[in-house]
This record gives C-alpha cells, sequence and structure tokens, in this order.
C-alpha cells in the first residue's frame, strides 16, 4: 500500500501541473475531434492524459495505467491508474466550468486513491481509503438525509438513459424535493461534499466512475450499480451514489432491484 502522505502530494502535484494545461487552454478551443462513439475530444483531453501518464510513470513506473483517449499500458501490477483527463468534454468546449480530471488507483478492482479536479472552480477533491475525503485540504462528509422526500437528486443528461431507464430513474426523481440536470463528475463531488444526496447514471465508463468511488465512500456515501453491487472495471456502466446506507436502500427499492 502507497503511503497517504506520499499519494496526496502525488494528487496534489497531478492538480497543479494538469491545471497549467486546462485553464490556457478553457474557452480558447476551437479545434473539436468526434470520436468513433461520437463523443468529442479536444487537445486539452489529450494534453492532459499525456501529462498525467508521464508523471505516473516517473513517480510510479511499474503501475499499470488506464485512460480515456490512449491505448492501456499493461505492467502485470496489481496497482492501476484509471484516469478520465476532462470528464465533460462538452461543458469544456462550450464555456461551462462544470468539468473536471478524474484519476483513480486501484488495486486490482479495491479502490485505494481517487482525485476529482474542478480547475475553474478551484475546487480539488481527495479520497483516500482509510484516511477520509477531503476539499482542498478539510475533511467532508456526506449528508445524513433519510427520508428521499428531502433529499436532492443529479444526474447529467436524460440521453444517458433508454426510455426503460429513464422510467426509472423518474419513479425516484418524483419523491424528491429538488432535481438538478447537468454537472457531470461534480455531481459526484458535491454528493461528497454534503450538497446533494442522490445521483443517479447510467452508460458510463470505467474511467467515468472509478475516481468517484473511493471520494464518495471516504466521505460517508454508498456507491453501487442499479442491482445493489459494488462497481467494478467489469460493470454495467450503471451507478447509483447516495449519501447513506439508509437512502441508497430506498432507492434501489424504487427501483425495483
Amino acid at each position: 500500500m502507497i503511503e497517504f502522505n506520499k499519494l496526496n502530494d502525488f494528487l496534489n502535484l497531478l492538480v497543479l501541473e494538469n491545471r497549467k494545461i486546462i485553464l490556457p487552454l478553457f474557452r480558447k478551443i476551437t479545434d473539436v475531434e468526434t470520436k468513433t462513439d461520437l463523443s468529442p475530444v479536444t487537445e486539452a483531453d489529450k494534453s492532459t492524459e499525456k501529462n498525467i501518464r508521464s508523471l505516473i510513470h516517473k513517480n510510479f513506473p511499474d503501475d499499470e495505467i488506464r485512460g480515456e483517449e490512449f491505448p492501456d499500458k499493461i505492467t502485470g501490477s496489481n496497482y492501476n491508474w484509471i484516469i478520465d483527463p476532462i470528464d465533460g468534454t462538452r461543458s469544456f468546449i462550450t464555456g461551462k466550468p462544470t468539468f473536471g480530471t478524474l484519476v483513480g488507483l486501484y488495486d486490482r478492482n479495491k479502490p485505494i486513491a481517487g482525485l476529482i479536479d474542478m480547475p475553474v472552480l478551484e475546487e480539488t477533491y481527495i479520497g483516500v481509503k482509510g484516511y477520509g475525503a477531503y476539499l482542498n485540504g478539510n475533511i467532508i462528509k456526506t449528508k445524513n438525509t433519510r427520508s428521499i422526500h428531502s433529499a436532492s437528486i443529479a444526474c447529467t443528461s436524460p440521453n444517458m438513459f433508454n426510455e426503460k431507464q429513464l422510467k426509472l430513474f423518474k419513479n425516484v426523481e418524483n419523491k424528491c424535493i429538488n432535481s438538478v440536470w447537468g454537472g457531470d463528475c461534480h455531481n459526484f463531488a458535491l454528493l461528497s461534499a454534503g450538497f446533494i444526496d442522490i445521483v443517479i447514471e447510467h452508460n458510463l465508463s470505467w474511467h467515468d466512475i472509478a475516481a468517484t468511488i473511493p471520494i464518495i465512500e471516504e466521505a460517508g456515501g454508498l456507491v453501487t450499480d442499479w442491482n445493489g453491487v459494488k462497481i467494478d472495471s467489469e460493470s454495467d456502466g450503471s451507478i447509483i451514489a447516495s449519501s447513506n446506507k439508509c437512502l441508497h436502500k430506498k432507492v434501489l427499492d424504487i427501483i425495483g432491484n
């Protein structure tokens, strides 16, 4: 297990170095490519992932690396880093500040650490297994909301659901007091910090999810797929994140799994 201070220092180094790349390009991107899955990618996505990979290789040369934009680095190590250089590229290219950099560290499929950095908002969320979750160095905790009728729910877009999935989401949303759309990874960060109670999404990739799990769990929340099963790299892309176990069970009961 990597020592906490070394991990924390390294994740904060990633923040400093990646902001040097991302912030000068924010609201200045003119060239946007479309990938085979029809999602957009920019110079900022590629340059940021290259930088993260380089820093991981320098500091943890034996570890595996899996990223969104480039082929996996396979070494046979149990330790693997999962990178989403800009989660919310559509927000980034449209000038919205709710995009972030996601970096997760796992021992096989067991979460060790996660980073959500929101460069424009200057918010850095870090969670390390057994050491808690932090926003800009200050410890954070999820809310203790027990009634779903008092809960706030968030989701990035209805387009991530098929018709059946959207109906199930609506079954939960209609019982909540507040509902917000948009946000990408910031929703998971805000849940960890005690501002949102529930995030439900679908059709996510492992790099969209991996970094968020250790942060949410260390803050006191719970993350599973729609069947109530712990999420790993082989999961189906569905996710329910809740601020506590009691609320999570109520969400699962409503969805019907």
